[in-house]
């Protein structure tokens, strides 16, 4: 019995434990602002990555049409039509 004890005992010191740090992590300043900062940060990347999206779409219409005047053949004389 005295184990078990002993097990249920040390679970709850470490569970006192980490909700004590957690709390004094979540009042310390530098992790407000470093929580700020990240925030930011995935704004900026988001935005990125938003504007890389737009130009890759871009450029996948630009290559389709291009690909697509090669296997059809052009009025402007300068690709003939692909035989199969």
């Amino acid at each position: 019995m005295s184990e078990s004890f002993a097990a249920i005992t040390v679970a709850l010191i470490s569970t006192i434990g980490v909700v004590l740090v957690g709390l004094m992590q979540l009042f310390k300043k530098e992790a407000r602002e470093n929580a700020r900062v990240n925030h930011e940060d995935h704004a900026i990347v988001q935005q990125q990555l938003r504007m890389i999206f737009k130009s890759v779409g871009r450029v996948d219409d630009k290559l389709e049409k291009h690909l697509d005047q090669h296997t059809e053949g052009t009025t402007s004389g300068k690709t003939l039509k692909r035989n199969p």
